[in-house]
């Protein structure tokens, strides 16, 4: 049986110990701002990239890896028969998935392309699960069937509290931006099938309360219980920690994670926003 070796995307925000222990392998996005060019997570920090995006009167720039970034990987994972799984993020927000894909056909190596329906955490979630599955030595189609498994068991919610960037990036027009920062309007959204929708656009942070809470309820409800919970932010403002606390409360056997988000997510989300994911068991 041949060795099953995991890909994914820096959007992933997985620790550096999971890559670590689990050998995945990481392809860099592509950032620039402030006219210069960074790779994510390679040539720029998570911390750094927020410094200088708040600093930036422009949006950041994004862009998926080269299709010749992944070939090159591809071609040298696979060189010893080793089979490639290479998982990303959805292609509703990025044609990361698809560059993969592209480079997939290229390639004599062995590769199975998977858009995962996440980004951030809960992407890094499923990639950290197939990764244990491959490591454990199970086949590329058990590996797959777990990759399946876990994304039908994971949650994905987030919060925007600063239309700044969703404004800059053309996402709102600059007047119903401006007049939603007038009325101190924040966003509360939800991945539903590999797609971001916007599940609440409400005045101040009352309304993101109200919502949270719901969450917090329809995850007591999981019958089976809660395996692991991922913070993913852009800032840990006094409100984001208010939940964080909470989920500590609430769930205090369930694996907690809270990582800065990667600079691409951040990039659109603008600073202070949150995102909480969660697996079932």
């Amino acid at each position: 049986m041949s060795r099953i070796i995991i890909v994914t995307d820096s959007t992933a925000d997985l620790t550096e110990q999971e890559i670590q222990d689990f050998n995945i392998h990481v392809v860099p996005l592509n950032i620039t701002i402030q006219e210069e060019h960074y790779l994510d997570g390679e040539t720029i920090t998570k911390e750094e990239f927020k410094n200088k995006m708040i600093a930036s009167s422009e949006l950041p720039m994004t862009a998926q890896p080269s299709i010749g970034r992944f070939v090159e990987l591809y071609d040298e994972l696979g060189k010893d028969g080793s089979e490639i799984i290479s998982i990303h993020l959805m292609n509703s927000i990025s044609g990361t998935v698809n560059a993969a894909r592209q480079a997939a056909d290229i390639t004599e190596s062995t590769v199975t392309v998977v858009d995962s329906d996440f980004t951030s955490r809960s992407m890094g979630i499923i990639v950290r699960e197939a990764a244990n599955a491959a490591k454990e030595g199970k086949s590329a189609e058990e590996v797959l069937e777990v990759i399946e498994s876990t994304r039908q068991r994971t949650k994905l919610y987030l919060t925007v509290l600063n239309l700044d960037n969703l404004i800059k990036g053309g996402r709102i027009s600059r007047v119903m931006g401006a007049f939603s920062n007038l009325l101190n309007i924040k966003l509360f959204l939800e991945v539903i099938n590999g797609k971001i929708e916007i599940v609440q656009k409400g005045r101040g942070l009352k309304s993101l309360q109200k919502k949270y809470d719901e969450v917090f309820e329809e995850m007591k409800a999981c019958p089976n219980g809660i395996q692991e919970i991922g913070i993913m932010h852009a800032g840990l403002n006094e409100f984001n920690q208010s939940q964080i606390d909470t989920l500590r409360e609430l769930f205090p056997d369930a694996k907690l994670t809270i990582v800065m988000t990667s600079p691409i997510i951040m990039s659109h989300t603008g600073i202070d926003a949150m995102a909480v994911t969660y697996l079932e068991k």
